[in-house]
């Protein structure tokens, strides 16, 4: 009985203190979520953009730690074949290198993709070494970098001739398809293939040799081959030609002469 008197009361003083929201206070937590939600946008850095960029610096890295650790210089020639001759006289043609490129799918939509890949030699000087841009015409299981992680070919078109199926590619290298950038800035690249090819010493070209010649400059011939001397910049964009420079529309890398890689506003 002493027991039921005090819960009585208890749920009677609860009912002294309780109350429920009044219509004003109603509309000012109403107005203030939606300030919230119109602001959060502008402050915070798009999700995918910054997902983007984070992954696409892992693979940078990724790509620089391949050439370190897999030395393609051999000055003899192992046979007499034609292709050992090759991979003898062309061993920095083999160098580890991240490449850009795009392409337009059914719908005229471009997409911006990547590959890690390093050439492979042939009996033919130039089949094999990424003449003129273009991809190796074969071997690519073998020429093509694989994700350790689900051993997937590291490379963002698929399908296409002289490309791989696609159930054998990573599609987080296709920019447009997995994180919807529409466009991708280069500043201060090689702007008809823009890539970054590594050497065994972690030296930092911006392409294979001059025109004309399929790549065959020797890597100490500074002139022709171009080392990357400053900062080059790499702009993910949200937006058609990267008219819409803030935080949450653009992100931009910054990769030095040393390797060094960290991120940044667009500016």
């Amino acid at each position: 009985m002493i027991f039921y008197i005090k819960l009585k009361k208890l749920k009677n003083l609860n009912k002294r203190f309780s109350s429920s929201f009044t219509l004003l206070e109603l509309v000012i937590v109403i107005i203030l979520i939606g300030i919230l939600a119109a602001v959060l946008p502008i402050l915070v850095p798009n999700n995918n953009l910054q997902i983007a960029a984070d992954n696409l610096i892992k693979n940078i890295y990724f790509t620089q730690s391949l050439a370190l650790k897999d030395d393609k210089y051999q000055p003899f020639p192992l046979d007499n074949s034609k292709k050992e001759g090759n991979r003898s006289k062309y061993w920095f043609k083999q160098w580890w290198q991240i490449r850009f490129s795009t392409f337009k799918d059914s719908s005229n939509k471009t997409h911006y993709w990547y590959e890690i890949f390093s050439d492979v030699p042939s009996n033919s000087k130039s089949k094999n070494f990424d003449a003129q841009a273009n991809l190796p015409t074969t071997d690519w299981e073998i020429s093509i970098a694989k994700n350790p992680l689900n051993n997937k070919l590291m490379i963002g078109h698929c399908g296409a001739s002289q490309y791989p199926p696609c159930d054998k590619t990573d599609t987080k290298l296709d920019l447009t398809k997995t994180y919807g950038i529409k466009y991708v800035k280069f500043i201060n690249f090689y702007y008809r293939s823009p890539r970054l090819v590594f050497d065994n010493y972690g030296n930092i070209f911006l392409k294979e040799g001059k025109d004309g010649d399929s790549g065959d400059i020797n890597p100490l011939d500074t002139q022709n081959r171009m080392l990357l001397t400053k900062i080059a910049k790499i702009r993910l964009c949200l937006d058609e030609n990267c008219k819409d420079l803030s935080k949450n529309k653009c992100i931009q890398l910054n990769i030095t002469p040393t390797g060094f890689i960290y991120k940044s506003e667009c500016n």
